[in-house]
């Protein structure tokens, strides 16, 4: 398997078949069912907005523009959004493409020749370095919650420094053991008994956030690392450190409580997302072998995830849930997703039979600069008029339930199901979709994959 896993997962025998849809409603019949049906609840981060005014009287310019990288994949960037958005200081947005998946426009490295991210522009004032702002946004915008509202020399600021610096040690011994398979165990026991310090600080503060009972600056330091930590050392490692089970319970409490906020539900990726998004930022990930099992759970080629039935998720989960999953409003918060944008979708899933872009880029997840195969458009659009009206018809939750395709003359199955699977390996989260709706489509488009093979 590739490094993104499965983009290129092909079934035999299709290349020369033919289908004919049956029954695909058009767009609008599918956006006049499900309008309303899904409602993104307002406090909510979204990863889609281009500008949040929160509190702000109509008509006011924020004082804040923030550029963050474009597939919500950047960590440092992930602070910035979260700082602003638990302050709720408004702020308007532009997103830059990481090296790792694209060009960055002139406009940009004009005023940031380096071309790191995150930046702001506060008052037209640019500031780079993710430590450097999250500080210049404390200070200047006092009328807002503090984040870090300890006075300088007291204990709870030094406590809040002192937690600071052992989350850079935690980071260096997840660097160590998730960049290479030398000395696996020796990095793996160095970098456990580290976040055995940090789970028992947790502890210590009487939780479930670093400094106690308040969210602070502190728990913004290691959210984004900690999101990462759990995806990629169980990818890559086979080591489940959410959800252990007994080794960091206060861990556990602090990933419960994450949970529940409003601002981190729209801003938290998922296993998939951070596991295939990080070897091109970290210039590789390495498998040390006790990984299998995870590894092809989270990439859904076990034959039991991303397939149907699914059942809805909880803190048990190979992937804790530690929240309420609806399935069902899970799937209709797909389907508004695709419906809503189905014209773009389309086009980016037909560059799965297309032309792979040039030059081209070291995140697999991305190619920017593909081709669709336009004339395959026509039967990926019926594909997933099909694929959107399953999720949205209460009895079609289970494989057995087939789509309404049949052998005809109309399209090639072939390059539908290269265009479908080219999507599935690329519903990005929280860029695009919250997790549980995420795994609810990856799941449907491998429902309508196996019907069209089975033609």
């Amino acid at each position: 398997m590739d490094a993104v896993g499965m983009a290129n997962r092909r079934r035999g025998g299709t290349t020369a078949k033919t289908w004919a849809r049956v029954d695909a409603p058009a767009w609008t019949a599918l956006d006049e069912a499900t309008r309303g049906a899904f409602v993104k609840d307002p406090e909510e981060s979204d990863a889609r907005a281009n500008e949040r005014a929160f509190d702000a009287s109509p008509g006011t310019t924020p004082r804040i523009k923030l550029y963050r990288d474009a597939a919500s994949w950047c960590p440092y960037s992930q602070k910035i959004w979260m700082q602003l958005e638990e302050k709720r200081v408004p702020y308007t947005l532009e997103r830059i493409n990481m090296r790792c998946y694209g060009s960055k426009p002139k406009s940009f490295t004009s005023k940031v020749p380096s071309g790191a991210l995150p930046v702001i522009e506060l008052d037209g004032r640019v500031i780079t370095e993710s430590s450097v702002i999250a500080d210049v946004i404390e200070s200047e915008f006092t009328e807002h919650k503090s984040l870090l509202p300890y006075a300088p020399g007291s204990a709870e600021m030094r406590r809040a420094q002192t937690l600071m610096r052992l989350e850079r040690a935690l980071f260096s011994r997840w660097m160590q053991w998730i960049t290479s398979s030398w000395s696996d165990a020796s990095a793996q026991s160095m970098y456990c008994e580290t976040l055995d310090a940090v789970d028992a600080e947790l502890g210590a503060g009487g939780g479930p956030y670093f400094m106690g009972a308040e969210f602070t600056l502190v728990d913004i330091a290691y959210t984004p690392f900690l999101e990462r930590m759990a995806a990629s050392i169980l990818y890559y490692k086979g080591l489940k450190i959410e959800g252990n089970g007994g080794r960091w319970p206060n861990l556990d409490k602090w990933f419960a409580a994450m949970a529940q906020r409003k601002v981190y539900r729209g801003i938290k990726s998922d296993y998939y997302t951070n596991a295939h998004d990080l070897p091109p930022q970290l210039g590789g990930c390495a498998e040390n072998g006790d990984n299998v099992q995870a590894r092809d759970a989270i990439d859904g080629v076990n034959g039991v995830d991303w397939r149907l039935p699914l059942g809805p998720l909880n803190e048990s989960s190979m992937e804790p849930w530690w929240g309420v999953d609806d399935p069902a409003l899970a799937r209709m918060e797909a389907a508004r997703r695709v419906i809503e944008n189905h014209v773009n979708v389309t086009r980016f899933a037909a560059r799965g039979c297309g032309t792979p872009g040039s030059p081209g880029y070291s995140a697999p997840l991305s190619d920017p600069n593909a081709k669709p195969g336009e004339e395959h458009i026509p039967a990926v659009d019926a594909a997933l008029r099909l694929v959107v009206h399953a999720m949205i018809k209460p009895e079609i939750t289970d494989a057995a339930a087939a789509p309404a395709v049949s052998r005809g003359e109309s399209h090639a199955v072939a390059p539908t199901v290269a265009s479908l699977e080219y999507l599935r390996d690329r519903i990005g989260v929280p860029r695009d979709m919250s997790y549980p709706a995420a795994r609810q489509l990856r799941a449907y488009l491998n429902w309508m994959i196996d019907a069209l093979v089975a033609v």
